[in-house]
């Protein structure tokens, strides 16, 4: 099971006022996302409702565990251009 972890380069973090991204995609599907914005959208019904399927994901990778597959993780620093249709 490959999970790759995403946020934003250094570039792009200055360009969104150090406002940063996370997505996780797990064998190559997005699962979770959560968007630093404003403060009054900082909660679990916003910017944050992915939280909600955390545990989901880990009964992703316990059921991977369980198959005898490997867990891979990748982490990448890329550019705002790079994951705009991921954040949508």
């Amino acid at each position: 099971m490959k999970v790759e972890l995403i946020s934003l380069n250094e570039d792009s973090l200055e360009n969104r006022d150090y406002k940063n991204i996370m997505i996780i995609r797990i064998n190559g599907e997005r699962k979770f996302k959560v968007i630093d914005g404003e403060l009054e959208d900082s909660n679990l019904t916003r910017d944050f409702v992915d939280c909600w399927s955390i545990p989901s994901l880990m009964e992703i990778a316990n059921e991977a565990g369980q198959n005898g597959k490997q867990l891979e993780i990748e982490y990448k620093k890329v550019s705002l251009d790079e994951i705009f249709e991921d954040i949508l």
